[in-house]
């Protein structure tokens, strides 16, 4: 069957989706009702299209929709961007099919749009394949839960998307790494990565029990033991991954008691890590497989917040089943709201499509005088340089620590160069001091290495023009040369989450690159997120300046303005 928009019960909407005259259409997508409340605003006159995502204004997060508070931010932010006011959208799609309280009151703001909702695995798929360049792909939307399923897998052609399986929220095994994270003491939902970093320490020694209460049916369904299962099926609601009873199941009670942090990890609790990691890698194996064999597809679009664990995606890279990847850098809930406005326009309006994505840079950019204005409020002494690249070069070159915050923001979660902390992959045990002094996090969890794109092969090992590997989205194997240059950002399994960067889609991170390079030799930098643990990655001046203070970095750039650590005056 192919998917299809339907009216949202009890509201009468008879002309929504459907423009007879074909004019053009501010179209809003929201989404992450649940967690990761974002927006997506595009313009079909021109293609335009604007995202935001609410937990950079806010500093929540994964910001969860509160009682009360102010929907508007992140829809303003996406009118700004596009130079329209709100009160110029026209249809207004929701990512989720449920019913959630905070539909009423957008509603309630947009008294005159047209309203539809998107199924949020439909929402999940059409972000990854319409946001993909693909004519035709396969596509596998897997994460946790949403509108009652927890998997599908579809055959995207032009503007369709097919259904071919969907599995229920019964039978997730998004949740079920989710209660592996939770058993092992790591936290709840966003705290998945942790597990994904800690399992090459361990041993996977429960694969084989683990895959005995697992598997992936002839129908392409994902079908849980009742032991895998949760005691609670009150998923569907606000806050709902905060029902600590969707966290346990009996397979993991047997194992032993939780993890309460800050318990020491045990080799017990690192073998549970990898082979809930080694479990995922055989899941969506057999999902892309499966896949692949009822479609005759050789290109595959992965969606969906577990879409998010790199080392998978890096397995079925390196499988070789697939002659191209697409894996969407927002596939968590963080992309839902592109997902839904994609879906509406391209099979519900009809439209055809125009968007590709090949970068994350649709936030905010700061100005120097801003940057200036709130180093001086900090106590910091500001100084405009003509070359800040050649300032972070040299800072780098020597052992230091750079926060650098240049051009638009990155959307999802992770740092690609705009909003990053910077520093020298030759020494080792960098990994561990930005760990402790800096980020203040897990000891085990690693870092992400920056090549530039034309040394990229030297350093790491992956199969040429089958997936872009800029945005953070695939694990590939480290070669001796980046073990020997760069071992601050190898893992300890000689794997790196790497970022392959080009001069043309992120010439200003290139150059910073480029330069070390130049200084060193080496063409790689380490690369993580600014901001502290806990907190959202930094989007203003402000906001960068507030976690400078509180961590342990030698130099902040902003644009063109410098300013040293006061620790180190």
């Amino acid at each position: 069957m192919t998917l299809r928009w339907t009216r949202p019960a009890n509201h009468d909407n008879t002309d929504a989706g459907i423009n007879h005259r074909g004019r053009p259409m501010l179209v809003l997508g929201l989404g992450g009702f649940m967690h990761d409340y974002n927006a997506a605003l595009i313009d079909t006159a021109t293609g335009r299209v604007a995202m935001a995502e609410a937990e950079r204004a806010s500093r929540r997060k994964h910001h969860t929709i509160q009682a009360g508070e102010d929907l508007m931010a992140p829809i303003e932010t996406c009118c700004a961007a596009l130079g329209v006011k709100a009160k110029h959208i026209e249809a207004v799609v929701f990512g989720h099919a449920d019913h959630f309280a905070c539909k009423d009151a957008f509603r309630k703001l947009f008294p005159k749009a047209r309203f539809a909702d998107i199924d949020h695995h439909r929402a999940h798929a059409a972000g990854g394949f319409f946001a993909s360049g693909f004519d035709e792909a396969l596509v596998v939307s897997l994460d946790g839960f949403g509108d009652g399923a927890s998997c599908l897998i579809a055959h995207g052609r032009g503007n369709t998307l097919t259904e071919l399986s969907r599995t229920d929220d019964k039978n997730s095994f998004g949740l079920e790494y989710l209660r592996a994270t939770f058993h092992l003491g790591l936290g709840g939902y966003g705290s998945e990565g942790k597990t994904q970093g800690l399992a090459p320490y361990g041993k996977p020694v429960l694969f084989d029990a683990y895959m005995r209460h697992i598997a992936v049916d002839e129908s392409g369904h994902i079908v849980l033991a009742p032991e895998l299962q949760s005691t609670s099926s009150d998923l569907a609601v606000e806050g709902g991954y905060l029902n600590t009873q969707i966290l346990t199941n009996a397979f993991l009670d047997e194992l032993g008691p939780r993890r309460i942090d800050p318990e020491p990890m045990t080799d017990a609790h690192n073998d549970l890590a990898a082979s809930i990691q080694k479990v995922l890698e055989e899941v969506l194996v057999r999902l892309c497989a499966w896949g692949k064999a009822k479609t005759g597809c050789d290109t595959l679009v992965l969606s969906g917040g577990v879409s998010m664990n790199s080392s998978a995606n890096g397995e079925i890279l390196k499988q070789g089943m697939f002659k191209r990847i697409f894996a969407l850098p927002m596939a968590s809930d963080r992309g839902i709201a592109l997902g839904a406005a994609l879906a509406f326009i391209h099979q519900d309006l009809g439209l055809p499509r125009f968007f590709a994505l090949d970068h994350v840079f649709y936030g905010g950019a700061c100005e120097d005088k801003a940057a200036e204005k709130a180093m001086k409020k900090a106590g910091l002494t500001p100084r405009r340089v003509a070359d800040p690249y050649e300032e972070a070069a040299q800072t780098l070159a020597k052992g230091g620590i750079v926060g650098w915050v240049q051009g638009r923001s990155e959307l999802g979660a992770r740092a690609l160069g705009h909003r990053s902390i910077v520093a020298d992959p030759r020494r080792a045990e960098m990994k561990d001091i930005i760990n402790h002094r800096v980020k203040h996090r897990e000891w085990f969890r690693p870092f992400a290495p920056a090549v530039l794109a034309e040394r990229a092969h030297d350093y790491f090992t992956f199969p040429e023009g089958v997936a872009d590997l800029s945005m953070m989205t695939f694990t590939v194997e480290a070669t001796a040369l980046a073990a020997q240059q760069a071992p601050a950002t190898v893992h300890v399994d000689n794997t790196a989450r790497v970022q392959v960067v080009d001069g043309r889609t992120n010439p200003e991170f290139h150059r910073l690159i480029g330069r070390f390079a130049e200084l060193t030799g080496v063409p790689v930098v380490l690369n993580t997120s600014f901001n502290d643990k806990g907190e959202p990655i930094v989007e203003t001046a402000e906001d960068a300046v507030r976690t400078f203070m509180n961590a342990d970095m030698d130099l902040l750039i902003i644009g063109n303005v410098v300013a040293e650590s006061v620790r180190k005056g």
